[in-house]
């Protein structure tokens, strides 16, 4: 895709399928997943970046920012990366990565609709794609996969509890008595608690997450 960084690797842990090109191949190398490879966390984490700094850089008013995210393709790359993240979290064998790319998932369906897409450049996600990512995350619930992170970090949404509703609501049970039993009155964040660097490469889910001090202030 124009104007996202390139591949830096081969990510083992992504649970890559290695193959060996046939005696007939005019190539005899060893290839890899192209998907797995294409859609690492790290390689959506830059992308996410690069797409967050173009977006803040742009001057204008709300009107002038969204013709300028729209016709610069930035909304168009944003739902790319969305549905990225949906396909590494169905690819990959590695529970660490299934879950991230779940955090990272939930944030954006909820941030998207939050926060004006001019300020953030995530604007009108596909629905599909949302919805069978909280269809997941209802599976997760269900079977009691939540880390304690995830926990607090949808305590936190569920304080909009609309956003999740909207999809929830009679569909995903699960999720849906999760967001309702959340206490709207509690600061449900770790503040100034996480280790310093926790939420570095971790795409625009990252970037709010210090935004809001959850990481520990350094001391000289």
């Amino acid at each position: 895709m124009e104007g996202f960084a390139q591949p830096k690797g081969v990510i083992f842990g992504l649970g890559c399928v290695c193959k060996k090109l046939s005696a007939s191949s005019d190539d005899r190398v060893t290839i890899y997943d192209k998907t797995i490879m294409k859609h690492s966390l790290d390689n959506l984490s830059d992308n996410e970046w690069q797409l967050y700094k173009d977006t803040i850089s742009l001057s204008g008013t709300m009107e002038d920012l969204t013709q300028q995210l729209s016709e610069n393709g930035t909304y168009d790359k944003y739902r790319e990366i969305h549905q990225q993240y949906l396909e590494l979290l169905n690819t990959t064998a590695d529970d660490k990565i299934k879950t991230e790319s779940l955090k990272r998932l939930t944030f954006l369906n909820w941030y998207s609709i939050l926060e004006p897409s001019c300020f953030t450049g995530v604007d009108n996600l596909d629905d599909k794609t949302i919805f069978n990512s909280l269809s997941i995350l209802n599976d997760y619930i269900k079977d009691n996969k939540l880390d304690a992170e995830f926990i607090w970090m949808l305590s936190y949404y569920s304080c909009w509890d609309w956003i999740i509703l909207t999809f929830s609501e009679n569909k995903l049970d699960e999720l849906t008595k999760f967001v309702k039993s959340v206490d709207t009155s509690i600061l449900h964040i770790p503040k100034n608690q996480l280790s310093k660097g926790s939420m570095d490469n971790r795409g625009q889910m990252g970037i709010y997450w210090t935004s809001v001090s959850v990481e520990k202030v350094e001391t000289k």
